[in-house]
């Protein structure tokens, strides 16, 4: 498959994520509690992005590279709109990450995503962060910090409903945000995990999955 047919195949995906057509990724079953898994824990169905920084290793996913220069992303090829998103991570000191939600795909070449962002890295631990928009939306809470594990994982919650989002780290509420600005907000979107620039630092996610919520 030549890199022109997947970008296309990824512009495709990333038209299709905003309702214009059907999602490009057909959801895997609930179980019986009414969660869906993401990530299988074996390869990186569903997702798309720069492969030379994305891979799965030991049952997680992990982005590594010496030099990047932008801040690029890990795709999920279906839009959700209220749901509670639950994912693992390890981050060492250092690095910069996070969880986009109802997101959009800015540049499909490069894997660039804007919208909501549930921030991973020093100093912004939790925060509500909008890429290429508005910027920090709700700063850190002092609480968040001494609960971080850098050489074990570290749980995020996020709820999205309505005009609501929540976001909780290792038990910790650090964002309880309605939203207002009616040009701005979003109501859905895609998940994505970001891989920050320029690099050299590892991310690891893993157990990612999602409950729909009923409007």
């Amino acid at each position: 498959m030549t890199r022109a047919f997947m970008l296309a195949a990824f512009a495709a995906l990333t038209t299709t994520a905003f309702g214009q057509d059907k999602p490009k990724v057909e959801l895997p079953k609930p179980d019986a509690d009414g969660w869906i898994s993401l990530f299988n824990g074996k390869d990186l169905a569903g997702w798309e992005g720069n492969m030379d920084i994305w891979r799965v290793v030991d049952g997680y996913i992990q982005g590594k590279i010496d030099k990047i220069g932008y801040n690029t992303f890990l795709v999920y090829g279906h839009p959700f709109s209220d749901f509670v998103l639950e994912a693992k991570f390890i981050l060492p000191k250092g690095g910069n990450s996070g969880i986009q939600y109802r997101s959009k795909v800015m540049d499909p070449a490069k894997f660039v995503v804007g919208g909501y962002q549930a921030d991973i890295g020093g100093g912004y631990w939790g925060i509500l962060y909008e890429e290429r928009g508005r910027g920090i939306l709700v700063k850190p809470v002092k609480e968040v910090e001494p609960t971080i594990k850098f050489d074990d994982w570290n749980q995020y919650v996020i709820t999205a409903q309505g005009t609501k989002v929540k976001q909780v780290v290792n038990g910790v509420t650090t964002v309880d945000f309605d939203d207002q600005d009616e040009k701005k907000r979003a109501a859905d979107g895609i998940l994505a995990l970001q891989y920050h620039a320029p690099g050299n630092f590892e991310i690891k996610f893993k157990d990612i999955r999602i409950k729909l919520l009923n409007k």
